[in-house]
């Protein structure tokens, strides 16, 4: 099985991104962004300027990423260096993305520190990200002239959206990285180093001291309004989350239960390992599908405690179809344990005989009252005879002199059990009294 990447996605990640597509005009500047768009330019580029790593060119990094492209299940994407005094590594492309690193930084980390890099570069590919990383730098590059219709001021949003985006898209990729590095220490340190800890500095850093510094800013942030504010003011066009506060959340990444199934299945790639890992339930794409369709999907997703609840009184949803599904009691969309209890409900109508059941000693009439009116009153006698109905009263009603319909021997009203007005399907007791008036003449 192929990790799936949306099990180390972050949140914010996946709100952003959709917090981006939601925006007006967003629709009309990917149809831009895709008339002019060229993968192979960008590759062209990189094989005319930049240096070209493979088995024979630098192959000590090139090396580093076939472990890494296998741990995340994508394939081997091209490496480049380019000559850049600073640190930075970046990912183009779409069908065939490829990796870019620049010179300055191998000046700025040691070599064991490049494969954390490498990683988080191939997690922006295992994510999906880098097509609309590629669309957000042209964007908030300011070469978004190939949109047209679109001001600077509709404009400005879509450049916040992207910048907020690709912000909270490092937090996924840094995941993908703590999850091949199998722990958060190196992703800290390359934090650390961008923050100004250079491979040459002889000094030693002090890990605690940095997360501490996280938390200080976190606490700054969180708790005065204006400071959250400035944040924004400060950051708006950031591209990249503060490096403190980057280590912090992979610190935290790094001691969730989802973090320690996930390595355990990439380490070792058992079956076992394979079934510890959460299954994502999306509980609303499977309202309103047969039950036993539903049972049979949650069964392969491997689910083992699946329960079904018969729902008899949900007239407006069709028979036999699934009402809701509670995983753990919840009702929401998400990533659940293969063991989690689930309960699906459905609508499933009462048969004749379980409602006959709920009705002893009763008679049921299969239509109202006004089915019998008009009628001769032998025959509805007859009728409700053969039903089971014993206890009957006649009774003469005079016909008037302009009565529409009145016919003679036929039925005026019908009373049954006291009452003179019932619908389809109605119950009543088998010695209640029937009293049929009849038309007469005087």
């Amino acid at each position: 099985m192929t990790l799936d990447y949306k099990l180390y996605l972050h949140d914010s990640d996946k709100a952003a991104m959709a917090a981006l597509k939601a925006i007006p005009g967003f629709s009309q500047v990917m149809k831009a962004f895709m008339k002019i768009w060229s993968e192979q330019q960008f590759r062209l580029i990189n094989m005319s300027t930049n240096l070209h790593l493979n088995n024979n060119q630098m192959a000590k990094y090139y090396n580093m990423l076939p472990p890494i492209c296998e741990k995340l299940g994508i394939d081997v994407p091209e490496l480049f260096v380019e000559l850049d005094v600073n640190p930075n590594a970046y990912t183009y492309g779409d069908t065939k993305p490829f990796i870019v690193i620049t010179s300055g930084l191998f000046e700025t980390l040691p070599d064991e520190l490049i494969p954390t890099v490498l990683a988080h570069e191939c997690g922006h590919i295992a994510c999906h990200h880098t097509l609309y990383t590629t669309m957000g730098r042209a964007i908030l590059n300011g070469t978004s002239s190939f949109v047209s219709g679109l001001g600077n001021i509709a404009m400005y949003p879509i450049q916040l959206a992207f910048a907020y985006w690709m912000r909270c898209s490092e937090f996924s990729a840094d995941r993908a990285a703590i999850i091949c590095d199998g722990t958060a220490e190196k992703n800290t340190e390359v934090m650390m180093r961008f923050a100004g800890y250079d491979k040459d500095i002889m000094a030693e850093a002090n890990v605690e001291t940095f997360m501490e510094q996280a938390l200080e800013y976190k606490s700054l942030v969180n708790n005065n309004a204006w400071n959250k504010t400035l944040e924004f003011i400060l950051f708006q066009n950031y591209d990249h989350p503060l490096n403190a506060v980057r280590a912090y959340e992979g610190k935290e990444w790094e001691q969730s239960e989802r973090y320690q199934n996930i390595l355990e299945y990439v380490t070792s790639k058992s079956s076992e390992a394979e079934k510890n890992l959460p299954v994502e339930v999306i509980v609303k794409k499977m309202l309103g599908k047969n039950v036993t369709d539903i049972e049979a999907k949650l069964l392969t997703m491997d689910f083992v405690n699946i329960e079904t609840v018969r729902n008899t009184e949900a007239i407006k949803v069709k028979e036999g179809n699934v009402i809701s599904i509670r995983v753990n009691g919840s009702t929401e969309d998400g990533w659940y344990k293969r063991s989690s209890e689930v309960l699906i409900e459905y609508f499933e109508a009462k048969t004749e005989e379980e409602i006959a059941l709920e009705h002893p000693g009763e008679i049921k009439i299969g239509e109202s009252q006004k089915h019998f009116l008009g009628r001769n009153h032998e025959e509805v006698k007859e009728e409700l005879k053969g039903l089971g109905f014993t206890n009957f009263v006649i009774k003469e009603m005079a016909m008037s002199k302009i009565g529409w319909g009145e016919k003679e021997e036929c039925v005026a009203k019908i009373i049954i059990n006291e009452k003179s007005q019932f619908a389809k399907d109605a119950w009543f007791p088998e010695e209640a009294e029937v009293t049929i008036y009849c038309y007469v003449r005087v």
